[in-house]
């Protein structure tokens, strides 16, 4: 069944001004807190815990003594991130499901299997960006942002590698609804 796209509107923003929004948040946070956007705010959020709990742990790991503490701009920029998709979520004009269509089509409708699934995929961005020393937010928004050559070149990487395993996870599925 092909369906097309001048027909019916799209309840999501158009490319370019979402983009300018987005252009728009990079420089609010430039502005505003100086430093390139970074997610690893949940690692600030990690130090404050033990630091308070246990500080001589902190004090012997240089990897908590290199990061800044809670209340900093990478909490504020996190917990920015988690409201404005909140946000984002409950305005949309479409109900939100906690299932996608094509998943549902290709692997059931078990919460506990996609969540784990969304679980496990996030646990592993998040241990590669920590093994990496950084974050893929900032590297990829801030850097290209910058026109850094490795935030360009990790942008298409990172794009090229989402194609390949969306093919490989969800093969030809879906594919009968696009023109």
């Amino acid at each position: 069944m092909k369906t097309d796209s001048r027909q019916s509107p799209s309840t999501y923003w158009r490319w370019f001004p979402a983009s300018f929004a987005l252009a728009g948040i990079i420089l609010f946070i430039f502005a505003t807190f100086g430093p390139p956007a970074s997610s690893s705010g949940f690692a600030s959020a990690l130090k404050g815990f033990f630091q308070s709990a246990a500080p001589e742990y902190v004090n012997d790991k240089a990897h908590y003594r290199m990061l800044p503490g809670p209340g900093s701009w990478l909490f504020a920029f996190v917990l920015g991130m988690a409201l404005g998709g909140f946000i984002g979520g409950r305005t949309l004009k479409i109900p939100v499901r906690d299932i996608p269509e094509i998943w549902e089509q290709k692997f059931g409708n078990s919460r506990i299997k996609r969540y784990a699934a969304t679980f496990t995929g996030g646990f592993l961005i998040l241990f590669g960006a920590r093994l990496a020393g950084g974050c893929t937010l900032g590297l990829f928004i801030s850097g290209s942002s910058q026109l850094a050559i490795s935030g360009l070149y990790f942008g298409v990487v990172i794009f090229a590698v989402a194609m390949i395993t969306a093919r490989m996870v969800y093969g030809k599925a879906g594919k009968e609804t696009q023109s």
